[in-house]
C-alpha cells in the first residue's frame, strides 16, 4: 500500500510540475504579444497552451484571433494543431482549420472550423480518420452545423448538432462517434 502511495505522489507532483511550467510559459507568452501584439505566432502558441490548460474553448476562442493576425500578416497556415487528447482507443488531434473557405470574408457553403484527425494507439500510430465540425453557411450566416467527414470524393454526415454547440458539445459528440 505505501508504495502505491508514494507512486500517486510522485505522479501528483509531476503533474503539478506540469502543469506551473505551462503556466509560467503562457505568462511569457501574454508579455511577448504586450510588445508583439500583432504577431500570429505568438498567437497559435497562446492556443496550445490554453488547451493544453484544459481550456479547450477558450483556446478556440483565440485560434480565431489567430487566424485573423496571421490573414493581416499574410501568412498562409492550412491549419494549426491546438492539442491532443485520448480515449481508450485513439488519440485524437484538434486542428484548428485556416483553409480558403475558413480565411474568407463572407463565407458561403460549408466551412469547417475545426477537425479531429483521429489516429490508433501505439507505437506507431496510423491516422484512421478526420472528422470536421462543419457549419453550413448561407448568404454570410450560419443555418446550419453537423458532424462530418469528407471520404474519397465523396461525404459522410454523422449527424447535426446546434451551429452555437461549444466545443466541450462537439467533442463529446465526436467521441460518442468514435465509440460506434
Amino acid at each position: 500500500m505505501r508504495h502505491i502511495t508514494m507512486l500517486f505522489l510522485a505522479f501528483l507532483m509531476a503533474a503539478t510540475l506540469f502543469a506551473e511550467e505551462q503556466g509560467a510559459e503562457l505568462k511569457k507568452i501574454e508579455e511577448a504579444l504586450k510588445t508583439s501584439p500583432d504577431d500570429p505566432v505568438l498567437h497559435y502558441r497562446k492556443c496550445q497552451l490554453l488547451f493544453a490548460d484544459g481550456k479547450e474553448q477558450e483556446s478556440i476562442d483565440h485560434a480565431a484571433v489567430a487566424l485573423t493576425k496571421f490573414k493581416e500578416a499574410d501568412q498562409d497556415l492550412a491549419w494549426m494543431k491546438l492539442g491532443t487528447f485520448k480515449t481508450d482507443r485513439y488519440r485524437i488531434d484538434v486542428h484548428f482549420n485556416m483553409g480558403p473557405e475558413e480565411r474568407a470574408e463572407i463565407r458561403d457553403g460549408i466551412v469547417r472550423p475545426y477537425s479531429f484527425r483521429v489516429w490508433t494507439l501505439g507505437d506507431e500510430p496510423e491516422l484512421v480518420r478526420i472528422l470536421d465540425f462543419e457549419l453550413g453557411y448561407s448568404n454570410g450566416k450560419v443555418v446550419t452545423a453537423a458532424i462530418g467527414a469528407m471520404t474519397g470524393g465523396g461525404h459522410s454526415n454523422y449527424g447535426i448538432v446546434d451551429p452555437k454547440s461549444d466545443f466541450s458539445t462537439i467533442k463529446k459528440r465526436v467521441v460518442e462517434i468514435l465509440a460506434r
